[in-house]
């Protein structure tokens, strides 16, 4: 029926069209946009009656969960999926059922909402359709481009950044990243890292282990380092008081305390050129360790 929008679509309406998709609204999915525009379909005068989560956390982050939901009154439930759209011209109502610890839905915890409209805020993947285009393999995780360190895909000469790459959840990274691929492909332009001429061979291999899910980059050419190197990951679950631990072969050489971590806010190691060229080594594993 009319009134299953993605988030992003509704933002897009509302944002840029000037079209409310609906006025009593269920939202799936606590990603950052489902959050974003629970906080914004309410300022627009829709009633936004309930985020509903399948997992036991949300994907989006803290902040975005205070200032989206909890200060306009809205409810999370954690641990609980659509198990039904009720309507047949257009949405009049779904239920909402709580889930198990395999994500099952569990029979006897079904609520009714009524609603006109449900948006979907179930997970993004990056804009892939150039990547793919170009040949550059992708990574069954990000759905996005494999790079090394120098942000170079598959194909020699053609860099990835930002939600091209994978998808972020700060802007500041983005452009961060940004300016380390334009670097990277002007001296490539220049005559440089000519020794590369596979980009993803050779070198050495990043591996996400113990809970980290990807990391960015994946194979990393020491000599084409600058003095520093910034690895960004996310982790699959909540962790609280654990660490993030970053070995060298077997060598662990970074162990660093955090408090929580979540998959809905990234993480990120900085490795030094002249540690990675200093030992003798093929992996560097990036994992979570309890203590």
């Amino acid at each position: 029926p009319a009134g299953v929008f993605s988030a992003g679509t509704a933002q897009r309406l509302v944002n840029m069209e000037g079209y409310m998709p609906g006025r009593e609204v269920v939202i799936l999915g606590s990603g950052d946009i489902g959050l974003i525009m629970a906080r914004r379909m309410t300022l627009e005068g829709a009633k936004v009656h309930v985020v509903a989560e399948l997992q036991p956390y949300s994907g989006g982050l803290k902040r975005n969960i205070v200032q989206c939901l909890d200060d306009f009154g809205i409810p999370l439930k954690l641990s609980h999926t659509v198990t039904e759209i009720h309507g047949k011209d257009r949405v009049t109502g779904v239920t909402i059922s709580a889930v198990d610890d395999k994500l099952k839905p569990i029979p006897g915890t079904e609520e009714y909402y009524s609603c006109d409209t449900l948006l979907l805020s179930v997970g993004l993947i990056p804009e892939n359709e150039l990547t793919l285009g170009a040949g550059a393999p992708l990574s069954r995780v990000t759905n996005g481009p494999v790079v090394n360190e120098s942000l170079e895909t598959g194909v020699p000469g053609i860099f990835a950044c930002g939600n091209v790459l994978h998808v972020h959840d700060l802007v500041d990274y983005v452009s961060e990243e940004a300016a380390q691929a334009g670097r990277a492909a002007a001296k490539y332009v220049q005559g440089g890292n000519k020794e590369t001429a596979e980009p993803l061979s050779g070198g050495i291999k990043l591996e996400a282990k113990g809970g980290v899910r990807y990391t960015v980059p994946s194979i990393i050419h020491p000599e084409n380092v600058p003095d520093t190197l910034t690895v960004r990951f996310r982790v699959g679950g909540i962790y609280k008081n654990s660490f993030i631990s970053v070995y060298f072969g077997d060598q662990r050489v970074q162990h660093r305390k955090k408090t929580v971590m979540a998959p809905g806010e990234m993480e990120q190691v900085l490795l030094k050129k002249a540690d990675l060229q200093n030992i003798d080594f093929d992996t560097v594993t990036v994992t979570v360790e309890a203590e």
